[in-house]
């Protein structure tokens, strides 16, 4: 070999490392091949339209556009009752409480300006004009805090003595004549639209709520409860470490996101079972978590949980999602928002693995 090729050889050989082959930048993390063929995937237009009928979840990949947010819009009726409007279609109400109204918040633009909760909508479905406040207002009354053993009729103020997820309960047209849902998305409206979070209110079980009760326990419930099996039966599970950090964020000096880190460490990655769209549902959000957790600056990673969250993305893209046509379009979009937050701070993983 001559001299200068040797040299060049040498350098390069430098330049890459020796040994066992490593990450030379985000783009070769574990888990860009996977997300590369997602892209690839969620830009067919059939997909696309696909996801366009699930609004919010179109809305983690794409920019929502006025004419699909009417579309949405137009079935969703109004239906009245003395705690606050329940709204859903005229065969149902919506899957998660606050669902439409957290839509209405973050893509209406009445007058091309971010819609306000004094802003008015017409629900063309009940012909009625709302302020969101109303709607607002309303589900700040239907969410609740279960008592176990209780049923929320014969709560009566009473609170719950261990941590709890916080529920709605809507006032429902069923002969039932009350629908509970998950409350994660209206959770997530607390947290930005009330100002002062010790502030209490009380709901129309008479308890005495504020955004620090709820947020305190399902904190708590987070940390304290070990199990995925609640998952299915609730929602709310699988956006907790979307809300906790947000939360967090809000009391730096009261708690630390690092015990949430643990926690999906431990049980999270540590879960072995996914079967069916339950297991592919839940697969994808705790990529979206992971996305969450390496976004968060305060969150620190040290190098043995550097290598575990590698390790696991390289079985991710080994063994799952191999046939993205079989998962539901929804499941898929929560996994590209991770993967792409997962790439954009990739560089926190490798630099915590080689310290």
């Amino acid at each position: 070999m001559k001299p200068l090729a040797a040299l060049l050889m040498a350098v390069l050989a430098l330049a890459s490392g020796t040994g066992c082959p490593r990450e030379a930048s985000t783009g070769g993390l574990p888990g860009a091949q996977l997300r590369r063929r997602l892209e690839a995937h969620m830009d067919v237009a059939a997909h696309r339209a696909e996801l366009r009928g699930a609004l919010s979840h179109y809305g983690l990949l794409f920019e929502i556009a006025p004419r699909d947010l009417d579309a949405f819009m137009t079935p969703i009726y109004v239906h009245r009752d003395p705690i606050g409007p329940v709204l859903g279609t005229a065969h149902g109400a919506e899957a998660h409480g606050g669902g439409v109204l957290a839509l209405l918040l973050a893509h209406w633009r009445p007058d091309g300006r971010p819609a306000r909760l004094d802003d008015r909508f017409g629900f063309a479905a009940g012909r009625q004009r709302l302020a969101l406040e109303e709607i607002y207002r309303g589900h700040q009354r239907q969410v609740f805090l279960p008592v176990p053993g209780s049923p929320p009729e014969a709560i009566e103020g009473r609170l719950p003595e261990t941590p709890q997820l916080p529920r709605m309960r809507f006032r429902y047209w069923t002969p039932a004549g009350f629908l509970e849902t998950d409350a994660y998305k209206f959770l997530g409206l607390l947290l930005a639209h009330e100002e002062d979070w010790g502030k209490t209110w009380r709901n129309h079980l008479e308890q005495p709520l504020s955004v620090d009760r709820l947020l305190e326990n399902a904190r708590s419930y987070y940390l304290t409860n070990r199990s995925t099996e609640a998952e299915v039966a609730d929602h709310t599970h699988l956006h907790l470490v979307e809300l906790l950090l947000t939360y967090d964020r809000g009391h730096r000096s009261r708690s630390d996101p690092n015990d949430i880190k643990r926690r999906f460490l431990d049980v999270e990655l540590s879960r072995e079972s996914f079967e069916g769209e339950d297991g592919s549902e839940a697969l994808a959000h705790y990529v979206e978590s992971l996305g969450l957790l390496l976004a968060d600056p305060r969150v620190s990673w040290q190098p043995e949980e550097a290598r575990r969250v590698l390790e696991w993305l390289r079985r991710l893209e080994r063994d799952r999602f191999q046939e993205l046509a079989a998962v539901p379009i929804e499941h898929l979009a929560h996994l590209l928002k991770g993967l792409r937050r997962i790439e954009a701070n990739g560089s926190r993983l490798t630099q915590a693995r080689d310290r």
